[in-house]
């Protein structure tokens, strides 16, 4: 579930960049240019860092996450056409189906430069530890629970920000009130 939450989320953030790309007539800028970089002092890490960081992003369940990016990009791309090509329905999903199968192997390419982020971050010897907690009963279990986790927070996160957000309001009103102003 988590996963289809941050794939979505992901999705309507790409497809809000597209269309403002679209509307300003340039295209889109590749992955490795439009993706957030490692601060300038930070060099490329060597290969086998990258790789060791690679397999820490894949046991922690990350890149697992970005298993169903691309068709809810597909999908959110379709949502884009259907509402002005109503009959066009079943060649959007045939091309729709095609376009995920083209376009999954470009997950890699994210996972990629997680990985390079990581690398970047932490020492070979980090790493190894990291690795060794993701191989552990330990990892392994908090892998698997994160999902609920994080779906448990986002619900808990979502009533809080309701409360905080009334109640500041309400101080709102009453410092108003205070000062003969009715909000």
């Amino acid at each position: 579930m988590f996963a289809r939450s941050f794939a979505a989320a992901l999705a309507a953030s790409a497809l809000i960049a597209t269309a403002a790309t679209a509307q300003t007539q340039r295209p889109p800028a590749p992955l490795a240019q439009a993706a957030p970089q490692a601060p300038a002092a930070a060099p490329m890490p060597p290969a086998d860092q990258v790789a060791l960081a690679r397999q820490v992003v894949e046991l922690s369940g990350a890149s697992s996450s970005f298993e169903n990016v691309i068709p809810a990009f597909v999908e959110q791309a379709k949502s884009l056409f259907l509402p002005t090509n109503p009959d066009l329905g079943r060649q959007f999903n045939e091309v729709g189906d095609q376009l995920k199968a083209e376009f999954q192997p470009r997950v890699n390419e994210l996972i990629q430069g997680i990985a390079v982020a990581y690398a970047q971050r932490f020492t070979m010897e980090e790493l190894r530890r990291i690795q060794a907690f993701y191989q552990s009963a330990d990892g392994q279990k908090l892998v698997r629970t994160i999902p609920s986790i994080m779906e448990e927070t986002f619900g808990r996160s979502q009533q809080w920000s309701q409360v905080v957000t009334r109640d500041i309001v309400a101080r709102f009103r009453e410092e108003f009130a205070k000062r003969g102003i009715r909000l």
